[in-house]
């Protein structure tokens, strides 16, 4: 699993890009991740766990534990992690203008506007969620058009293990993207309590601390968005310094 600190969201000015294959596969590889995602937080024989490589190493297809900044084949024997999966809907039990994303919360999120100014709508739970709590994946089209891209304001680049961007998901249409695209971009580092990780060439948000009821969830969208929206670019020693702070929340 990649964790994407600085980069790849909505702007797109350096480092995101992608492409959309062909939608029936496109489909078929996202539902085999929430397939993988989801096997992987459901074992607990701890003799299926292997400590594998350290942070500094890209890795898309293994899952990293911050608390212990080590890559595991599975998810980590020794602290709780959590997947909540979109709330399944039928295209045919939408009325006529229902936007299928507005309906994918799981239970205890909710769709509100946002506390940001002239934001829109915005994500809140209702219900204390732990840290390493796993949200995805986002939804949306796979394509190669930058430009696009750029101007969408809803798009994550997805990339190899040497940054080469292989194509992007784009959000824009709320009518093939889900929830996660109404996760606004915080305007401090203090705010911020997801952060977005990329895991078998799909993109997931993992909360960072305990988020308590009633708080608005927030995910960085990475520097060139933030300049974008003139904000001050979060620092690489502050987001760490923001999880150092909040690395005993999930032990609560």
């Amino acid at each position: 699993m990649y964790e994407q600190e600085h980069s790849n969201r909505r702007n797109l000015t350096s480092i995101h890009s992608g492409e959309k294959k062909r939608k029936d596969s496109s489909d078929f590889k996202i539902n085999e991740s929430k397939k993988k995602f989801s096997s992987k937080h459901s074992s607990h024989d701890k003799s299926k766990y292997r400590r594998t490589s350290s942070k500094s190493e890209f890795d898309d297809v293994r899952l990293f534990c911050d608390d212990c900044n080590q890559y595991y084949d599975n998810i980590c024997p020794y602290h709780k992690q959590t997947y909540i999966p979109d709330r399944k809907i039928s295209k045919l039990s939408l009325k006529h203008s229902q936007l299928k994303s507005d309906f994918t919360c799981p239970d205890g999120l909710i769709l509100k506007l946002s506390t940001i100014s002239n934001a829109g709508k915005g994500v809140f739970t209702t219900k204390r969620l732990e840290k390493n709590t796993f949200f995805g994946p986002y939804l949306g089209i796979r394509h190669s058009n930058f430009k696009n891209a750029q101007e969408s304001g809803y798009a994550w680049s997805i990339v190899d293990k040497h940054g080469k961007m292989i194509y992007i998901i784009d959000g824009s249409d709320p009518n093939t993207s889900n929830w996660l695209r109404y996760i606004n971009c915080p305007n401090t580092y203090e705010q911020q309590n997801l952060q977005a990780i990329q895991y078998d060439r799909n993109m997931f948000y993992k909360t960072i601390r305990t988020i308590q009821p009633g708080e608005e969830l927030f995910v960085y969208y990475g520097d060139d968005y933030a300049r974008f929206l003139g904000i001050q670019p979060f620092s690489t020693h502050s987001i760490e310094k923001t999880e150092n702070n909040n690395s005993d929340d999930g032990n609560e």
